[in-house]
């Protein structure tokens, strides 16, 4: 057994993870590595053995498949990049910035003079931030007596007033979750409906959906949530309200086309496959566009921003687990590393997850793509992000000595 294999079975032998399913691939799909480790539950009566169509809620892996929706919108003429989003989100127009308070705790918001794009919604740089991650509006909702993220409906969920003038600089929120609500507005169709003509479909992928109630059989297949004992290190059963759950534990009404996908490990790297060959087959985007995708999006307020952000460990181990110390920047669909890697991930390699502790990436130049894919919070966990970062170490090593590696790059 590989040294990260023996890590990660060591790992749910001592319930430090409940488990995790692991998936790689290359570009003609020669080289594929698959290994499910652990149980789908803390809970011994809901427990089975993890399988690679166990469903999971991926979160923010549901980003991802948006941004490459609305690229292809821009491909049909229906959306820019760099106009105003307002003629098809006029909501989005009335945002205010939220700047201080007074001495009562009161807010004081003014007007953003520039524009929310379609590319800054992409790139966490439109100023809209998720509340529950940011002090200002954590103190907002305070001040309001409210609880963050708890609406229904997109509009109810995301209305807190933006962090920043747009463009000016980076906080990850809910800018990708618009996105979504702009596809929707310009084709007509749910996003689900979009996705699924024009993603999922064509990708042969069917377990995949916003509305779980709506799947039953793969409701039957979905993990349990596990949380991380502080005390003990142990990770335990929890039945702990969701985002993807409203005020009272229902699922949210509206697709959130930044966190609410529910899907399966073998279903998710047919997207992250398809996006390594796109260039080959333009199944997904044109050529150009998929350049444009993984080029280097941010100004140099933003930069410095994401990589302060990235300093914190915690957020560091949620976004990838990279070298601290080496230049990170944003695609138009994740976090691109702009130099090498010591574990073999090469520059312009784009990385994301989802808040229960799930991370892709996918390397065009070396031509590897992988998931590690798992449901434990809270998110950007050390434990679950350590043996992550030393299964991605194992899948390069793995690749190297299989001699597959393509020399197109």
């Amino acid at each position: 057994m590989a040294d990260f294999e023996t890590s990660i079975q060591q790992a749910v032998d001592a319930q430090e993870i409940p488990g995790c399913v692991l998936l790689a691939t290359n570009r003609d799909g020669s080289f594929k590595y698959t290994k499910t480790f652990g149980h789908t539950s803390m809970k011994s009566e809901n427990a089975k053995p993890l399988q690679t169509n166990t469903v999971m809620w991926v979160a923010s892996c549901t980003k991802l498949m948006t941004s490459i929706c609305a690229l292809q919108l821009v491909e049909r003429g229906k959306l820019t990049l760099d106009d105003p989003v307002y003629t098809h989100v006029p909501e989005l127009k009335d945002f205010k910035i939220l700047q201080t308070f007074d001495n009562e705790g009161k807010p004081f918001e003014v007007r953003h003079t520039k524009p929310i794009t379609l590319r800054t919604l992409l790139t966490h740089t439109s100023g809209l931030t998720y509340d529950g991650m940011h002090p200002k509006l954590l103190a907002w909702l305070a001040y309001h007596g409210r609880e963050p993220s708890v609406g229904a409906k997109l509009l109810q969920r995301f209305d807190a007033p933006l962090t920043f003038e747009p463009g000016e600089s980076w906080m990850y929120g809910s800018g990708v979750d618009y996105a979504g609500l702009l596809i929707e507005r310009v084709s007509g169709l749910t996003l689900e409906e979009y996705m699924r003509q024009n993603l999922w479909e064509p990708l042969g992928i069917k377990d995949m959906t916003f509305q779980l109630r709506s799947r039953p059989d793969m409701k039957k297949r979905m993990a349990d949530m596990s949380v991380r004992d502080e005390e003990s290190g142990k990770v335990r059963y929890t039945g702990a309200r969701m985002t993807y759950q409203d005020a009272d534990g229902e699922e949210v009404q509206d697709c959130m086309g930044g966190q609410g996908v529910f899907t399966s490990a073998e279903e998710y790297i047919k997207v992250l496959h398809a996006l390594l060959t796109t260039d080959e087959d333009e199944k997904l985007l044109k050529k150009e566009t998929l350049e444009e995708f993984f080029t280097p999006q941010l100004g140099e307020g933003a930069s410095a921003a994401i990589n302060a952000v990235l300093q914190d460990d915690m957020v560091n181990n949620a976004m990838g687990g990279t070298l601290k110390d080496s230049k990170r920047d944003w695609g138009l669909g994740g976090l691109l590393l702009t130099e090498d890697q010591p574990d073999g991930k090469a520059a312009g390699t784009m990385i994301w997850g989802g808040l229960p502790n799930l991370i892709w990436w996918v390397d065009r130049r070396t031509g590897l793509c992988g998931l590690y894919a798992g449901q434990v919070i809270p998110t950007g966990d050390a434990k679950c992000a350590a043996l992550d970062r030393s299964f991605e170490a194992g899948m390069y090593e793995k690749y190297e000595q299989s001699g597959l590696v393509n020399p197109r790059f």
